[in-house]
């Protein structure tokens, strides 16, 4: 398990992170983030360990950090192997993907316009349930032109995309579709 605290000054590990400009506005930040900075999976597979690892930083930190300091806990390097990762991904993909649902339909979520509302898309996932064998996402747009945590939802929906906890969920697909 990792640490809650430091163990030189016994900090929670989340303040030795953070920046001066934390104000009561943005959160509690005595409350310490449930992990600390956040690394790539050494064998590149994105586990559902690692995205709820993802989930937890991105939302304790849009809490209590400003967006100055999202770095300190998801690291250049770390976003860029996201985007990287599910730029291949994309780029294999067709336009259109037919997606059987076998008469039921409760397994698939059509999502609208999030425009970065991070925190309805964790709500979101919360209540539906998370991406699986038996339930599949379609995004349709606009995942980032409004709202204060674009940035972050959006890192989210393509860790999602390039998970590999249920490969075979389609023939050879991931379970997040994008609609541009």
């Amino acid at each position: 398990s990792l640490p809650t605290q430091n163990l030189t000054t016994g900090l929670p590990v989340c303040l030795l992170f953070s920046s001066p400009s934390l104000d009561s506005s943005m959160g509690d930040p005595s409350v310490p983030c449930p992990h600390i900075a956040l690394s790539w999976p050494p064998d590149g597979s994105v586990t559902l360990e690692w995205i709820r690892r993802l989930t937890d930083i991105l939302d304790w930190s849009s809490r209590n950090l400003p967006p100055s300091d999202l770095p300190t806990l998801l690291p250049s390097p770390v976003l860029l192997r996201i985007l990287l990762a599910a730029s291949d991904i994309l780029h294999k993909e067709p336009n259109c993907v037919r997606v059987q649902a076998d008469g039921d339909l409760s397994g698939v979520v059509v999502v609208g316009d999030v425009h970065g509302q991070l925190h309805d898309v964790l709500f979101l996932l919360e209540d539906a349930g998370f991406p699986g064998e038996d339930r599949l996402f379609v995004f349709n747009g606009d995942y980032v032109d409004r709202g204060a945590w674009g940035l972050e939802t959006f890192v989210l929906l393509l860790a999602w995309k390039v998970s590999s906890f249920w490969p075979k969920l389609l023939p050879t697909y991931p379970f997040i579709i994008f609609s541009w």
